[in-house]
């Protein structure tokens, strides 16, 4: 039996320039940071030859394609596994939340049945392939961010090059200035899960008609970054703010009137900036908040829960390994 652990993540700024119809053209970039919420993937060999599978729902299949969890197909495909298999799916948050958890989850199945097989994988090879399966086998209207930033963990400014190669730059800060910053970070759960790929799709298809917007989140992501080099926190929460005013931009459907208003109420309460986790419509509200008003938007969000995290600098990794 093998346990892989691979973390979610939260996205800064320059979020949808790591779409393949931006980046080739234009190159992106995003900031991110892997956080202390991970999805488990438990994967172990049956004593008969069915395939026995456990997520939200439970499957029982005595072969590869009759499976109707279309990832799990996929990656055991990858890795060539075709029977005598039971894969288990434990998460720390609901699907459909913004944080990465869908390419969490096709990134961690893949590391645990390469373990499970005796193969080794790198970071970089396991985000490439986990890519592979979403974007070019499966369809999904996804960037690249989730998948790298899931494999490699840490704090991290990514950048996508036109001809395809990822380049990941660590973003270094002391420890008391991580600190400060994980301090003024408070993230709130809407309650409202969602399928991206209605958001995503409609983004993907205004990305030209939009890219001047997509050209400004790229720069957030290098000005949030250099925001950090020199210490300024409150310059980088300012910049939560812009990138989240040119991300509403992309599609119709990003937001709403219920994401508006909190967002709303947390600015007014003292919220220097913020954004909604992934592709939007629902999910995860992240605040900049200085500590002396932090008190007043959590009380103007009442309504909603508050999520405590940490920043995570590991990616995903094989955590348990039974031999027998």
């Amino acid at each position: 039996m093998i346990i892989s652990r691979t973390p979610l993540r939260i996205s800064f700024c320059g979020g949808g320039t790591d779409q393949k119809n931006y980046w080739e053209n234009h190159g992106g970039a995003v900031i991110s940071t892997s956080i202390d919420r991970y999805i488990y993937i438990i994967v172990k060999k049956r004593y008969d030859d069915q395939i026995w599978l456990k997520y939200a729902e439970n499957e029982i299949v005595n072969s590869v394609d009759e499976k109707k969890n279309n990832i799990w197909k996929a990656c055991l495909k990858k890795v060539g596994i075709d029977k005598g298999i039971e894969i288990v799916c434990l998460s720390d948050v609901p699907k459909g939340t913004g944080l990465g958890g869908s390419s969490a989850f096709t990134l961690g199945t893949l590391n645990a049945l390469y373990a499970l097989t005796g193969i080794s994988k790198s970071s970089a090879e396991l985000a490439k392939e986990a890519c592979e399966i979403e974007i070019e086998i499966l369809n999904e209207p996804i960037g690249k961010q989730d998948q790298y930033a899931a494999s490699h963990g840490g704090f991290n400014l990514i950048e996508f090059k036109k001809d395809g190669e990822v380049v990941m730059t660590p973003v270094v800060m002391n420890s008391d200035l991580k600190k400060k910053l994980l301090s003024n970070l408070l993230l709130f759960n809407t309650g409202v899960s969602r399928d991206a790929r209605e958001v995503l799709c409609k983004q993907r298809q205004n990305t030209e008609s939009k890219k001047e917007a997509l050209h400004k989140m790229k720069e957030f992501a290098y000005l949030s970054r250099d925001a950090l080099y020199s210490s300024d926190l409150k310059k980088f929460g300012e910049l939560l703010h812009e990138n989240w005013v040119y991300k509403k931009m992309m599609a119709d459907n990003l937001s709403n009137s219920m994401i508006d208003r909190y967002y709303d109420l947390a600015r007014e309460a003292g919220a220097i900036g913020g954004k909604l986790c992934g592709a939007g419509a629902g999910g995860f509200l992240l605040f900049y908040v200085e500590p002396e008003k932090q008190d007043n938007v959590r009380k103007a969000l009442v309504e909603l829960e508050e999520i405590p995290f940490d920043f995570e600098n590991f990616g995903s990794k094989i955590i348990y390994i039974d031999e027998r």
